[in-house]
């Protein structure tokens, strides 16, 4: 069993005259469109002995209603019933033997409505790959689709053989991935000492936070939906970018509602914000990971707002520019060379060291944001009204906060540890109240920012 990422489809009313979306329509929709979604079949399989990561391979038994199910939300169906719903899947396994995805048709929302719960790993697809697939998903079928699936038998000698050659190729690359880190990481320590920036280092300088409070499977969850138009605004008044402003907009949320529960650290909260990693040129693909990370500071000690959001958009660029110097391949690259029976010891080990620092922490929160480029899905004649992208709070923080550019608004998820963010509505309301005080306070020239 494995944990999950989730999306939140809220559905629009029938404009076909169809009726609404059931299971045998979702099935239909589904079988049509899997030769466009060939992860949708693949299922994990280990590889003898952890020489190597386990390997997707065509799953011989795969069956598609298995993956499709459907529940009803308890009355009245509201908001706050909806978020429960999807509090109460969010600490739910996947299971191994199948592949990791699934789909739940959930009816009974107030007004007759209906939303689908998208659940699957973050192995299958980042954010680029699920708007790909997202987009095959609620999009017409196009007319020239073929199937070419084969279904395959694992043979463990021979998937062990194949692990050994290729990892044989991995370590063979070693002392030129060596030297090639170790230039890389000379000229980022060289760089900050020169920025007028300074940029938390990755898992060393945050402080430690109730938000880091994150060692149990309790799940909270919370949604908000803010205007594109009021963080555009926003962005032009200050000279920073529209993630400059969502930053701070998390910022100013998290600095009101740990001010008010005496639990904001005097040093500044740090983020962890993934980027694109996508070759030039690349075409959309459906599946696999292409992220890297930066790290950067939310400057909740700065009690001013138009100058934390200064403070914030200096950060960014300098942390973008020290991740470039080090590379946004040399992390994934060390890895993919990395075999569980070595990366599982060490990842227990990272987590057990993680519990034991009481005045650090890794980072505070991972704040993800996604933009759907061409908003018209619908689903079987449901308009897709709104749609709220998360993933799973990870490595001692725990706070979640993925954002969604969908149409004219961005809709956030708040996925928390129930122990760090007790109250996730009151923080979704702290961070509307962050862009509204930004929004008032309307810096008449452009903030400096480098």
């Amino acid at each position: 069993m494995t944990s999950v990422c989730l999306d939140l489809v809220e559905l629009g009313p029938d404009s076909t005259g169809d009726g609404p979306v059931t299971t045998a329509g979702l099935r239909s929709i589904l079988r049509d469109r899997l030769p466009l979604l060939p992860s949708f079949r693949w299922r994990l399989e280990r590889v003898p002995l952890g020489v190597h990561h386990p390997v997707w391979m065509e799953d011989p038994d795969f069956d598609l209603d298995y993956h499709i199910r459907q529940t009803d939300l308890p009355a009245p169906g509201g908001p706050d019933e909806l978020d429960a719903l999807v509090a109460g899947l969010l600490p739910e396994l996947l299971d191994l033997r199948h592949p990791l995805w699934q789909i739940l048709l959930v009816d009974g929302l107030d007004g007759g409505g209906q939303a689908l719960v998208f659940r699957f790993h973050h192995s299958i697809a980042d954010g680029a790959a699920l708007i790909t697939t997202l987009d095959h998903l609620f999009s017409p079928v196009p007319d020239d689709v073929t199937d070419p699936w084969q279904p395959e038998e694992p043979r463990p000698a021979r998937l062990l053989a194949r692990s050994l050659r290729e990892q044989a190729h991995n370590w063979a690359e070693v002392p030129r991935l060596l030297r090639t880190t170790l230039a890389r990481f000379k000229a980022v320590e060289q760089r900050r000492e020169e920025a007028a920036a300074v940029v938390p280092r990755a898992m060393a300088d945050a402080p430690a936070s109730v938000l880091n409070d994150s060692y149990t499977a309790d799940r909270a969850y919370a949604r908000l939906v803010l205007a594109t138009a009021d963080l555009q605004r926003v962005k032009a008044a200050a000279g920073c970018t529209l993630n400059d402003v969502v930053l701070a907009v998390v910022a100013g949320g998290l600095r009101s509602y740990l001010t008010e529960r005496s639990a904001l650290p005097e040093r500044a909260l740090v983020a962890n914000v993934p980027v694109a990693n996508e070759p030039p040129g690349a075409p959309p693909r459906q599946h696999g990971n292409r992220f890297a990370n930066f790290f950067t500071t939310l400057a909740t000690d700065v009690d001013d707002p138009v100058e934390r959001l200064a403070a914030i958009a200096a950060g960014t660029i300098e942390a973008k520019l020290q991740l470039d110097l080090q590379g946004r391949d040399t992390f994934p690259a060390w890895l993919d060379r990395l075999p569980p029976a070595i990366a599982e010891p060490a990842a227990l080990a990272m987590a057990r060291r993680s519990r034991r620092r009481e005045d650090a922490a890794d980072f505070n929160v991972l704040v993800s944001n996604v933009r759907v480029t061409a908003p018209a899905w619908a689903v079987d004649g449901h308009r897709v009204e709104r749609i709220f992208m998360s993933g799973p709070v990870a490595d001692g923080a725990g706070l979640n906060v993925t954002i969604t550019g969908y149409g004219t608004d961005l809709h956030i998820a708040l996925v928390t540890n129930a122990q760090a963010v007790e109250e996730p509505d009151a923080l979704a309301d702290a961070m509307v109240a962050a862009l509204d005080e930004l929004v008032a306070a309307r810096p008449s020239e452009p903030a400096e920012v480098s």
